[in-house]
């Protein structure tokens, strides 16, 4: 099982060094992929799809980059703001922009055509036409995300179809469309299994999942048109089908412990993974063990934090609106185990600067994020735990969130048309509260009581919700949607969704302080639990209480003022000037995002 993992590494490391065109008009596909003799075989055709598999299955990223995991996405609710915060966007149109990009769908159109030379059985060219459709609707749908309408290419142009090279761009519901019926293809005719570390019918069932889920929302709370909210609908659909379909194959399970997920060096036989990236010594490494572990950090604030449940599954301040955790003991009790999955803590204390934190580094929060690392192996560090010599594996498609794609997806099926849709406790039984029974987390189960949750008969509605909700544009987010994107947001904490997801709920407001000032404080601490024997503050000067004579408090990061509030232009990218230009020497037109007109 290693050998093929190795073998696979470096075939993925061999097929990235030949992703890095940035300009499909300018760039001819590969030579070495045009010769006639190439596209004989199956192994010849998994060979070139290899090249794919790094962008959208990034994990860990390699060497000193990483992907998505950790810090990601950095500028949202979860991470602490640091002093000055940095606004979300940029209000200026750049002149180049590396995601204003259709080399990958050009790859993905020139296999999409070069597979049907395979000397292969009908089936098994529809397989790797269904994966090369299955890529080409991970990378469109991405640029859908980031800028709306886009040009919809599903062939490789010749040079001298200038028309079809310079098209405008074309409606968003338009290539949505097409993207359905790239899903849908793939769904159908991906092979169930075809090896390890492959896509198969269920990881394209899963991404399609997540996916749709993000197309379908976005549309809902943004869409101003009836054709805009009809597609929200099939997306979210399409969603809840193909979350069905990977829920329906009995092949997958929620992994009893939790940190194994993050912290494996093979997690071949993890039942919860669809897919993963596996690293090995030598091969293909990362550095997220280091960022975790001898590197210092930024840290979780007090938003997150507090968003993780009681033991009793009920959040922390239904029983208690005045509660407070004066130290790490008591914020840790009682909690949500993922609190401690995901944070760590020194017995009362936090990991502040101006600390003794070995082996550790100081937080700024003094939440230090431990996720992504084994704390239990930690007292005898190990060489692959340095630099970007981590090889732990990455968990890039996990059976946990194919059931929070269903269960988000059905419900705001549900409020679109209540009538065609039902959202049950068996919704909740067989997605969310699947989860919640992970071995090692044990949460009490969610229930339906009317417009709110309830846990053991109690039904409840987090006052945070409307404290936020009532300072936050968009409608505001009912009691039972709030818990079922609250289970999201712990299980999923700094696996990089959260900013897409404000982004698609319509709710940025959530990283602007005037709505979410939580974003501003780490830990509430007191201070002369920070002190020597001589009296002496063992805290760095630059850990600050928000009262400077106060004695206790949370701490405060966000000192030298917040981010500007989100704009409409921070949901959506412009297109960069530099092409604009070009489309414009070449006597065509590229039409600026709307909003950024």
């Amino acid at each position: 099982m290693k050998t093929s993992y190795k073998i696979f590494a470096l075939c993925v490391l061999f097929a990235s060094m030949m992703t890095s065109c940035k300009d499909f008009l300018n760039q001819p596909v590969y030579d070495d992929f045009t010769d006639e003799e190439f596209w004989n075989t199956e192994e010849q055709a998994r060979a070139f799809f290899y090249g794919f598999y790094p962008s959208v299955f990034a994990g860990y990223g390699s060497g000193f980059s990483h992907g998505p995991f950790l810090m990601g996405q950095t500028l949202n609710d979860d991470v602490v703001s640091d002093k000055q915060q940095q606004d979300l966007t940029p209000l200026v149109v750049p002149v180049a922009d590396g995601s204003w990009s259709f080399s990958s769908i050009r790859r993905a159109n020139y296999a999409l055509a070069s597979v049907k030379r395979i000397n292969a059985s009908d089936a098994a060219i529809a397989h790797w036409q269904g994966v090369a459709r299955f890529f080409r609707a991970c990378f469109y749908s991405n640029l859908v995300f980031l800028y709306g309408d886009v040009p919809w290419y599903d062939r490789v142009p010749g040079t001298s179809e200038k028309d079809y090279l310079y098209k405008d761009r074309e409606p968003r519901t338009y290539v949505d469309s097409l993207l359905l019926e790239d899903w849908q293809y793939a769904m159908d005719n991906i092979r169930a299994t075809d090896g390890a570390l492959q896509v198969n019918r269920f990881v394209a069932a899963g991404m399609c999942s997540r996916f749709l889920l993000r197309e379908g929302t976005f549309l809902k709370y943004h869409g101003e048109t009836q054709a805009e909210k009809a597609m929200a609908e099939r997306c979210l659909k399409m969603a809840k089908d193909a979350a069905l379909l990977v829920m329906n194959s009995g092949r997958y399970t929620i992994w009893p412990v939790y940190t194994e997920l993050f912290t494996s060096e093979d997690l071949g036989a993890n039942t919860e993974c669809l897919i993963s990236r596996h690293y090995e010594d030598g091969v293909l490494s990362h550095s997220t063990l280091t960022y975790s572990f001898t590197e210092a950090q930024a840290g979780v604030c007090k938003s997150i934090a507090e968003a993780f449940v009681c033991s009793d599954g009920l959040p922390v301040y239904v029983k208690d609106e005045f509660w407070v955790a004066h130290n790490a003991g008591e914020f840790f009790a009682n909690r949500d185990p993922r609190l401690s999955f995901t944070i760590r803590h020194n017995d009362n204390k936090y990991y502040f600067k101006g600390l003794d934190n070995q082996p550790y580094n100081y937080a700024l929060s003094g939440y230090s994020w431990r996720k992504f690392m084994d704390d239990n192996r930690s007292a005898k560090p190990e060489p692959t735990w340095t630099g970007s010599k981590n090889v732990t594996d990455a968990p890039c498609l996990r059976y946990a969130e194919v059931l929070l794609n269903y269960a988000e997806a059905a419900y705001e099926l549900h409020l679109i048309n209540p009538n065609t849709y039902a959202f049950t406790d068996e919704d909740l039984n067989k997605s969310i509260n699947l989860i919640r029974a992970r071995a090692d987390v044990n949460l009490p189960a969610l229930q339906l009581a009317g417009d709110k949750m309830s846990v053991n008969g109690r039904a409840f509605d987090d006052p945070v919700r409307l404290q936020i909700e009532n300072n936050a544009n968009g409608p505001i987010t009912d009691a039972i949607l709030w818990e079922i994107r609250r289970e999201r947001r712990v299980e999923l904490c700094l696996e990089g969704f959260r900013l897409n997801d404000l982004k698609r709920w319509g709710k940025l407001d959530y990283v602007w302080n005037g709505c979410n000032p939580d974003i501003r404080y780490g830990a509430y601490i007191v201070l002369d639990d920070y002190k020597d024997a001589a009296g002496k503050s063992t805290l760095d000067p630059e850990v600050v209480l928000e009262d400077p004579s106060a004695t206790e408090g949370y701490v405060l990061r966000n000192t030298l003022g917040g981010r500007n509030r989100p704009t409409a232009r921070n949901y959506v990218n412009p297109v960069p000037s530099g092409q604009i230009t070009l489309y414009e020497s070449k006597g065509y037109k590229l039409t600026q995002t709307k909003e950024w007109q």
